[in-house]
């Protein structure tokens, strides 16, 4: 009679030194795809961070350039840090709205005082007195001056959903110069995003030129 002897044990399983060595290959596999991944999803973070924050100075620079540009005059404030907003004397509208009217006077054409707007960052309230990241105008006079301040929530579209607003700077700074028979004003915005925990800054200068000023 003839007895079938089972398989030796080498030929139903694996060794020991052939699951550590499958073992560890598995891990240097999965390492390499894990550090892949982690590469790949810090650089989309990067981007994504550096296009925002590079938008929102972008955005604040041109939108405040094109009231500066307008004004008859200007005047730095300083709220939390030195210049750190601005007050802006718009020309007198003529009858017609938003079209501004010089008239004659000392042999030259000259605009007129009209309103002032502020500029400053705020949090969603939109208060003079509290810091934040959105930009914000305000109607001002300057009897009562900082407490006249009116936030405009049409101008900073807070509510208005279908443009957004402009948020996410960290700090505005604003310098005067002349040039010649012109005032200069440089605005310099400054936005920051965080990598890996660690912050970066992003910033944005524009140069403006009163064209109203007398």
């Amino acid at each position: 009679m003839r007895h079938l002897w089972p398989a030796s044990k080498r030929s139903v399983g694996f060794s020991l030194v052939e699951l550590l060595v499958a073992s560890s290959v598995t891990a240097i596999v999965l390492t390499g795809i894990c550090g892949v991944y982690f590469t790949i999803a810090r650089e989309w973070e990067r981007r994504q961070g550096l296009a925002q924050a590079n938008t929102a100075v972008v955005d604040a620079c041109s939108r405040l350039s094109q009231y500066i540009s307008q004004a008859v005059g200007v005047e730095l404030l300083t709220r939390f840090t030195s210049d750190d907003a601005i007050a802006v004397n718009l020309p007198l509208d003529s009858p017609y709205a938003n079209v501004y009217a010089p008239v004659w006077s000392g042999g030259r054409f000259r605009f007129r005082s009209g309103s002032w707007i502020v500029f400053y960052l705020s949090d969603s309230t939109g208060s003079y007195y509290r810091y934040g990241d959105i930009l914000w105008a305000g109607t001002m006079t300057w009897t009562g001056f900082p407490a006249s301040v009116v936030p405009d929530n049409s101008w900073s579209m807070y509510y208005n959903t279908a443009r957004g607003r402009t948020e996410g700077i960290k700090s505005l700074r604003f310098s005067m110069s002349s040039s010649g028979t012109r005032l200069i004003v440089t605005v310099t915005a400054l936005a920051t995003y965080t990598i890996g925990g660690v912050e970066k800054q992003v910033s944005h200068t524009r140069v403006v030129c009163l064209r109203n000023a007398n």
